[in-house]
């Protein structure tokens, strides 16, 4: 059996975003999403998620596509740094993965992966981003 793992927030689960479930569904029989933590995604320098990670958790297993969904915290070095990298390898081992997929505007982000599996990416799906959302829902 075929395993693939995709990494994000996937706050605000839009059409994009079943798509890219969708086309791993396509490559692989057992598809898990490392879901990134409130914590993580803001040590990112990113905006508060708008759901919850237990929300976030909760609508991407009600997909027909998504089989497990990981807790991606990130462990905490001793500055206090967030180490996500370690966590991803610690993952792929696990769960013996064979694909990590992610989408197209990751390019070579994931490419420090490929001593232990395939790096896949996918196309983005053109007009449509969490951020586009976020940013048009104050228009109105």
């Amino acid at each position: 059996m075929t395993t693939a793992i995709t990494f994000g927030c996937f706050d605000l689960l839009h059409y994009g975003h079943l798509r890219l479930l969708a086309r791993m569904a396509e490559m692989a029989a057992h598809i898990i999403v490392g879901l990134a933590t409130d914590e993580v995604v803001m040590a990112g320098g990113k905006e508060t998620p708008f759901y919850s990670f237990e929300i976030r958790r909760e609508m991407l297993l009600h997909t027909r596509y998504v089989d497990q969904v990981l807790r991606h915290g990130g462990k905490i070095d001793g500055q206090g740094r967030v180490k996500i990298i370690q966590e991803k390898i610690e993952f792929i081992q696990a769960c013996d993965v064979d694909l990590v997929i992610m989408g197209s505007d990751w390019l070579g982000e994931y490419d420090f992966l490929r001593p232990y599996c395939q790096v896949y990416y996918l196309e983005r799906t053109p007009w449509i981003s969490t951020t586009e959302i976020k940013r048009l829902s104050t228009l109105v």
